[in-house]
C-alpha cells in the first residue's frame, strides 16, 4: 500500500505541477463554458431574427383567427386579393410565406362531422421549406392546429390529400440543405485533416532526434519553417478535399432528397476554394505551432484537443441560421469568419466587403502565426525542450 502511495503521489505531483498538463486538464472545461454560453447567445439572438411575415388566408373562420398571434414577429394577413396560381407562385418565389385555404363553412361541417361521414374537411397549407420564416410559420400553424383538432376528437384534417404543399424549388431545398450542413461538416474536415498531419510534424521529428539533424544545416530556420508550413498545408488540403468530395456525393442519400446544383456557379467554386485554402493553412499554421510548443506527439494531441473544442463549437453556430451575418466584424472572428463566409457563399447572401475582410484578415493571421513560428524555430528552449 506504501508503495502505491508514492506512487501515486509522484504521478499526481507530475500532473499538477506540469504547466502543459494543466492546460490540457483545465482549458477544456473553461472553453466548453465560455463557448456554450456565447452559442446560447446567439441561439437567441437567431430565435428572434424574423421579424415579420406574409400570409393569404381563404375562408378563414373568425373563431381561429387568434391563432395568428406571435410574440416579436409582425404577421401581415390578406384574404384572397390574388388568383391561386399567383399566390403559389409567390410562395415558390419566396415572395409569401404562407397560404391556407379552408373549406367554405369550416366551422359547421368541422362541428357536425363524424367518423361515418368519410373525408374529414380539410385545410390545405401551402408553404416553402426553403426559406426559414415560411418553415417555421408552416410549423407553428399546422401545430396550434393539430392541439385544438386532439381536442376535438379528429373531426379535420390538414394537407389530406395528393397535392404537393411544400413549393420550395428544388435548387432552393440544396442551397437550404447546403447552407445548414456544409459549413459545419467542411470546417469539420478541414481541421480533422490538419490535426492528423500537424501533430505529428515537429513534436514527431523532436521525438526522433531528426529536428536536430535539420536545424544544424546551413538553411534558414525561418525557411525551414515556412517550407514546413507550406508543405503540411498542401497535404492537409489533399485529405481536405478528398473528404469533401466524397460528403458531397453521398450528401442526397444522407438527406434522403435528390439535390440541383443548378442554383451555383464557377464564382461560388471559386469562393469557397479560397475560403477553404485559407482556413486549411490557418489550421496548419496553430496546429504547427502546438506541435512545436510540445515535447512529444502524445502532447501535441492532448493540446489539440482544447482548439479542437473551440473549432466544433464555432462550427456548430452554422446550425443557427441559413444566412451569413450582415455585421462584417464578424468576419475578422477567426474561424468564425470562415464559417459565415461559408454560410454566405452556399446561401448566395455573401457581401463583397465581408469577404475581403475575411481574406485579407485570414493573410494577416496566416502570417502572424508563420513569424511566431519562426521565433519558436530560433529558440534553443523551444526545438530542443532544454
Amino acid at each position: 500500500m506504501r508503495t502505491i502511495g508514492i506512487i501515486l503521489k509522484k504521478e499526481l505531483k507530475r500532473y499538477f505541477t506540469d504547466v502543459r498538463m494543466l492546460i490540457g486538464i483545465i482549458l477544456p472545461g473553461i472553453l466548453i463554458f465560455l463557448l456554450y454560453s456565447v452559442m446560447g447567445n446567439f441561439m437567441g439572438q437567431q430565435s428572434s431574427s424574423i421579424k415579420e411575415c406574409t400570409i393569404y388566408v381563404v375562408n378563414e373562420p373568425v373563431e381561429l383567427a387568434p391563432i395568428f398571434q406571435m410574440e416579436d414577429i409582425k404577421i401581415t394577413k390578406y384574404d384572397q386579393t390574388l388568383e391561386e396560381n399567383e399566390i403559389l407562385k409567390k410562395i415558390e418565389d419566396q415572395e409569401i410565406d404562407l397560404y391556407i385555404k379552408y373549406p367554405i363553412n369550416f366551422m359547421e361541417d368541422m362541428i357536425n362531422y363524424t367518423s361515418d361521414m368519410g373525408k374529414a374537411p380539410n385545410i390545405d397549407i401551402y408553404f416553402n421549406s426553403a426559406k426559414e420564416a415560411s418553415q417555421m410559420m408552416y410549423t407553428f400553424y399546422t401545430q396550434a392546429l393539430n392541439t385544438y383538432e386532439s381536442v376535438l376528437a379528429n373531426k379535420f384534417d390538414i394537407n389530406n390529400s395528393n397535392q404537393k404543399y411544400d413549393l420550395a424549388k428544388e435548387e432552393d431545398l440544396t442551397v437550404r440543405i447546403f447552407t445548414m450542413m456544409l459549413p459545419f461538416l467542411l470546417i469539420t474536415f478541414l481541421f480533422s485533416g490538419a490535426m492528423g498531419i500537424c501533430s505529428e510534424s515537429i513534436s514527431g521529428e523532436k521525438e526522433r532526434g531528426t529536428i536536430a539533424t535539420l536545424l544544424v544545416t546551413p538553411a534558414k530556420r525561418s525557411h525551414i519553417a515556412i517550407g514546413k508550413v507550406s508543405a503540411l498545408g498542401i497535404t492537409a488540403l489533399a485529405s481536405s478535399i478528398v473528404s469533401f468530395i466524397g460528403l458531397i456525393a453521398s450528401l442526397p442519400r444522407l438527406v434522403g432528397t435528390d439535390l440541383s446544383l443548378s442554383a451555383y456557379h464557377v464564382d461560388t467554386i471559386f469562393m469557397l476554394l479560397v475560403v477553404i485554402v485559407l482556413t486549411v493553412l490557418f489550421f496548419t499554421v496553430v496546429l504547427t505551432i502546438v506541435s512545436t510548443f510540445a515535447k512529444t506527439v502524445k502532447e501535441a494531441s492532448s493540446l489539440s484537443i482544447p482548439v479542437m473544442i473551440v473549432v466544433m463549437l464555432l462550427g456548430a453556430t452554422s446550425f443557427m441560421g441559413t444566412t451569413a451575418q450582415t455585421n462584417a466584424a464578424f468576419y475578422l472572428i477567426p474561424v468564425y469568419g470562415a464559417i459565415q463566409c461559408l454560410t454566405g457563399i452556399l446561401s448566395m447572401t455573401i457581401e463583397p466587403l465581408s469577404f475581403v475582410l475575411f481574406i485579407l484578415s485570414s493573410v494577416v493571421y496566416i502570417s502572424a502565426g508563420i513569424f511566431a513560428l519562426t521565433k519558436m524555430f530560433n529558440s534553443e528552449r523551444v526545438m530542443f525542450n532544454s
